[in-house]
């Protein structure tokens, strides 16, 4: 006995009729002929059919498109929910090195001023993540601000700490960093390598005008040529390297995506991925951030063309709900994110005084338990609307700063879920295309 899932979107592509399923993340694309039967079976997936359609319904079956009666998917999807969000095997530490930054970006919610890390401070965390080593499976070190790069010796030191007593204890080390990219310059660049910073990610904000007017050096000076020049001499002295390329979404950029796809063109694009993302927050430019949010409401789904326009030019492209059975990283017990000064926050937007959760101490991390309790106590699987959404897959309850806060935290892409799926059978169809281009460059 079988029946439909509940997380299938179809819909018409010219001649051919596109099946989703965001449960299995199967997408499968059938002429409608074939389509005809497949929607057949779906409708009544134990109705008996001709010996011709069994293969289209053991596709269906092995797509995750029909279920067995007894197989619950809400059950499913909590498990695996839960496998991830208490797993333990694995440490994911952000350091913020400085909360001082040297732009003054328009949007910025951060206050851009602060203590930096003392040497003690960095040998805290240090011999606290040397004692997990010993029971863990791996470390995963990510480094974000303010701007990290103003404390290199503290990235320095922890990274090739860290490095060595992982291989001492045969555990895998990653690291990554977030960083505005001014301060990149080719000493520092050398070290990446070293220091097995595989993953940088950094804001574009379009061309050289919006970028410079977006995100500024403070005093005003633009940074765009710097940044551009960096990054330039970052790829040719690093061997494995990735590069995240954010371009953070507002009124001055909206209609201007492929001048900000052709300045990356100029960047190796087996090494970089590309995503965007709508300016979010709030500061003191109430103007400003009234036109974001004017514009915001009014084309809300439609940045996510820009993935395909990304695609459409061979960059990799990056959908940041699609990659692990949580909404991001910090929705996980393994997770944390320790300050300057040893203070700990629960993920890196709510940053500063009065967002501390506990604090990093020679016994390791010591949390003020209701603030921890009430970070982790949201269920998706406790809430009727979650549990109704056919997005639930692939957001498992959204963002988990934003419940903090007592608003829904759902993804942009809820509003629209069949437009979701468009974008994305879109951006793969792309992808694979331009793999079988590459397969005959000689």
């Amino acid at each position: 006995m079988f029946k439909p899932s509940r997380y299938n979107v179809i819909f018409r592509d010219g001649d051919y009729v596109v099946f989703v399923n965001f449960l299995t993340r199967a997408i499968a694309r059938l002429e409608k002929s074939k389509a005809e039967i497949a929607e057949k079976i779906l409708k009544d997936p134990d109705e008996e059919i001709p010996e011709e359609w069994l293969s289209i319904k053991k596709d269906l079956i092995y797509g995750g498109y029909i279920v067995d009666e007894d197989f619950d998917e809400i059950e499913h999807l909590k498990l695996m929910n839960r496998m991830t969000r208490y797993d333990s095997s694995s440490v994911m530490v952000t350091i913020i090195p400085t909360l001082a930054c040297n732009f003054d970006c328009i949007y910025c919610y951060e206050s851009k001023t602060g203590p930096s890390m003392t040497a003690k401070t960095a040998e805290r965390i240090v011999e606290y993540l040397k004692r997990l080593i010993r029971t863990r499976r791996s470390i995963s070190v990510g480094w974000f601000g303010g701007e990290p790069l103003l404390c290199f010796d503290v990235v320095k030191f922890v990274n090739s700490s860290l490095i060595e007593a992982c291989r001492e204890n045969n555990v895998d080390f990653h690291s990554s960093m977030s960083t505005n990219g001014y301060l990149l310059d080719k000493e520092k660049a050398e070290w990446f390598d070293r220091l097995e910073i595989r993953n940088v990610q950094i804001t574009i904000d379009g061309p050289e005008d919006v970028h410079n007017k977006y995100r500024p050096l403070k005093g005003g000076k633009g940074t765009f040529d710097t940044i551009v020049e960096n990054l330039e001499n970052l790829f040719r002295v690093t061997e494995k390297l990735q590069v995240t390329f954010r371009m953070n979404v507002g009124p001055d950029n909206f209609h201007r995506v492929e001048e900000f796809l052709n300045v990356l063109e100029r960047f190796p694009k087996d090494r970089t991925r590309v995503y965007f993302r709508w300016i979010f927050g709030s500061n003191s430019r109430e103007f400003f951030f009234r036109k974001v949010y004017e514009i915001r409401d009014r084309e809300s789904l439609n940045i996510l063309n820009f993935y395909e326009s990304a695609a459409k030019r061979g960059f990799n492209v990056f959908l940041p709900v699609l990659v692990q059975n949580r909404y991001c990283e910090y929705d996980c017990v393994s997770s944390v994110v320790i300050g300057p000064q040893g203070e700990l926050y629960p993920c890196t937007v709510r940053v500063g005084k009065g967002m501390e959760i506990g604090r990093l101490t020679n016994r390791g991390l010591e949390y003020d338990r209701k603030k921890y309790l009430r970070w982790h106590s949201f269920d998706a699987f406790e809430s009727e609307e979650c549990m109704r959404c056919k997005l639930l897959p692939v957001c498992m309850g959204g963002c988990r700063s934003a419940r903090f806060d007592g608003k829904t935290g759902c993804p942009e892409e809820k509003k629209d879920p069949e437009k979701f799926a468009r974008e994305w059978y879109r951006i793969k169809l792309l992808e694979r295309q331009v793999e079988k281009l590459e397969a005959f460059k000689i």
